[in-house]
């Protein structure tokens, strides 16, 4: 087997991971003449006429089933879009944009727990061994190379919220596993989206007045809106829930975020002239060894360690 067939087999997860990187630096620009939920529903207003394009033309087979099953398709919006941007927006007025960003990178974590106990995924040691290495990696840039500053994070109101945030990930991440096994990814995509705009329109009415910020935006926060709306909200979280399928929560979950931090660092280099340093050397190395670990296809005596 080649070392190239691992990246190959999280391709998806890794471009989704790019993607994400990417909103970082488009809500750099949108957050100066935007609120935060104003923002997320603009972007997923974009990201769903994106979306339309596709479904249009499908076969219509899966029309009454999305009606049978409203609830749990709803439920993807209110976690995934509503509940996510929520908690992480509001978590920023109470904490510091490091603490979210080291409580973000739990996630993996948090779904793989979630993933084990609910829908019995397990994996072999050694991608265990992976996840925690891309997790170390991760740690060792946002702590800008001391891991023990973790001692000294103090949790508040703000990292209570952060946390809602990673739980609401995970279960979107769980809840796309079991219903992509009647749907397909672009379907679970569109849908989700709908019921999020739906959902976003409400909370940024009654928390922001959307309606007023969008008469005066400059061309730069639209064309940041387009990109988060096109390439993240759509073609994004589509990638996201295709890997889901291929690879299960929790591979997906800690490549996707094991890179984020890795591709953030070297967008904000091309884009902001920031320095890339030897401590994000060492943490992009330790994480892309620990992807490929947790990419790398289990073995037979993995298999039988497992089952």
């Amino acid at each position: 087997m080649t070392p190239a067939i691992p990246w190959r087999r999280g391709s998806l997860a890794l471009l989704t991971s790019l993607l994400f990187a990417g909103s970082f630096i488009a809500g750099k620009y949108t957050s100066l003449e935007l609120g935060p939920l104003t923002t997320a529903l603009l972007r997923y207003v974009i990201a769903s006429g994106v979306l339309a394009v596709g479904v249009i033309g499908k076969p219509s087979a899966h029309r009454p089933r999305v009606r049978a099953d409203w609830i749990p398709i709803g439920l993807l919006g209110s976690l995934g879009i509503l509940g996510y941007h929520g908690f992480f927006f509001a978590s920023l007025r109470y904490t510091a944009v490091a603490n979210t960003a080291i409580l973000n990178a739990f996630n993996p974590v948090v779904t793989g727990v979630l993933a084990a106990a609910c829908l019995g995924e397990r994996l072999s040691p050694r991608q265990y061994g992976g996840t925690v290495l891309a997790l170390g990696g991760v740690i060792i840039l946002l702590t800008q190379g001391q891991p023990w500053r973790l001692l000294a994070l103090r949790l508040n109101l703000g990292d209570g919220l952060m946390l809602c945030a990673v739980l609401c990930w995970a279960l979107y991440t769980l809840l796309i596993k079991h219903l992509s096994q009647h749907y397909g990814g672009l379907t679970l995509t569109f849908w989700s989206a709908i019921t999020g705009v739906v959902q976003l329109a409400i909370a940024a009415a009654v928390t922001e007045q959307w309606w007023q910020q969008v008469n005066h935006l400059s061309l730069t926060t639209w064309a940041a809106l387009a990109y988060m709306g096109i390439a993240v909200s759509g073609v994004g979280y589509l990638l996201f829930n295709l890997s889901v399928h291929q690879l299960g929560p929790t591979r997906t979950a800690s490549v996707v975020y094991s890179g984020v931090p890795i591709f953030v660092a070297l967008l904000a280099w091309v884009f902001f002239q920031q320095p890339v340093t030897p401590v994000m050397v060492l943490s992009m190395l330790g994480v892309l060894v620990g992807l490929r670990l947790v990419l790398a296809p289990q073995r037979a005596t993995d298999s039988a360690q497992v089952g």
